[in-house]
């Protein structure tokens, strides 16, 4: 399970005040340590010859884009499209690999971004009014990561209460 984020309250600005070592250290830590761990671990998984599973975590901000979010948007659409690329490379590995695309989740992150009202807001907007736990997305992966999950691949999944739903 790929999971790194990188996101400061004071990255949220726009495209114009976003500083060039701030964009490149959210693509260093999202993206490029996914494809770091990706490619150790699939040498193994194919050395062995017995499939794997591979999670991505991106985030819902991987399927919609916001405002004053770039660097952090970018990185997990850019999630969004390794992982749909990694499927097609190594499904014939029988190596599933998807990714998991959550909305607000109360995590140690949301004391740094800070709960109050954007907190409140953000679980206002899913139909069910509420944010998800760690715990949820956690089990969710676990399952992603067994034998009954084997004919899902290369499926970007969305758990956000329904803040974000597609067709």
């Amino acid at each position: 399970i790929n999971n790194a984020a990188y996101a400061r309250a004071e990255d949220s600005v726009p495209i114009l005040e976003l500083s060039e070592a701030s964009f490149a250290k959210v693509m260093d830590i999202k993206v490029t340590g996914t494809f770091f761990c990706t490619k150790a671990v699939i040498r193994h998984m194919i050395d062995q010859g017995e499939g794997g599973k591979i999670v991505n975590i991106s985030s819902t901000a991987g399927k919609k884009g916001s405002a004053n979010t770039l660097a952090y948007n970018g990185a997990n659409f850019a999630i969004v499209g390794m992982t749909q690329s990694m499927a097609r490379e190594l499904g014939p590995y029988n190596i599933n690999v998807n990714a998991v695309c959550p909305g607000a989740v109360d995590t140690h992150r949301m004391d740094i971004l800070g709960r109050g009202e954007t907190w409140t807001n953000m679980a206002q907007v899913t139909p069910i009014g509420r944010n998800g736990t760690d715990d949820e997305v956690g089990e969710f992966c676990a399952y992603l990561c067994t034998e009954a999950a084997s004919w899902i691949h290369g499926q970007s999944i969305n758990q956000n209460g329904g803040s974000v739903m597609e067709h």
